[in-house]
């Protein structure tokens, strides 16, 4: 799986970005077939922003945004959000597979 770290209109310090990259990698276990993940942190005034896009192939692309007091709490919830996020998408197309397909006997 691929991650990306970026941030915009701050710099964070290096240890934040290898905290970030390393958090991302554990989120593949939510979902196997995770293509990217990217996580964009910055800074807007007296608050954090971190968003975290997921690509997880066949075109579906998962968004999650948090905002917080400080960068930690901001990527903390934002990586719960997306970890929840892509348990619904596994959930989802597993229930679809299992569904009983209907029949058209129609007498």
């Amino acid at each position: 799986m691929k991650t990306e770290v970026a941030t915009l209109h701050h710099d964070y310090p290096s240890r934040i970005r290898q905290y970030a990259s390393s958090k991302l990698q554990n989120l593949s276990k939510y979902y196997e077939k995770t293509v990217s993940i990217r996580a964009m942190l910055e800074r807007q005034k007296n608050q954090h922003r971190a968003e975290l896009v997921a690509n997880v192939g066949r075109g579906v692309t998962l968004v999650v945004d948090a905002r917080a007091e400080n960068i930690n709490a901001a990527f903390d919830e934002a990586l719960h959000r997306m970890a929840r996020v892509l348990k619904r998408h596994k959930g989802r197309l597993i229930d679809g597979r299992r569904k009983p397909k209907l029949e058209a006997n129609l007498e």
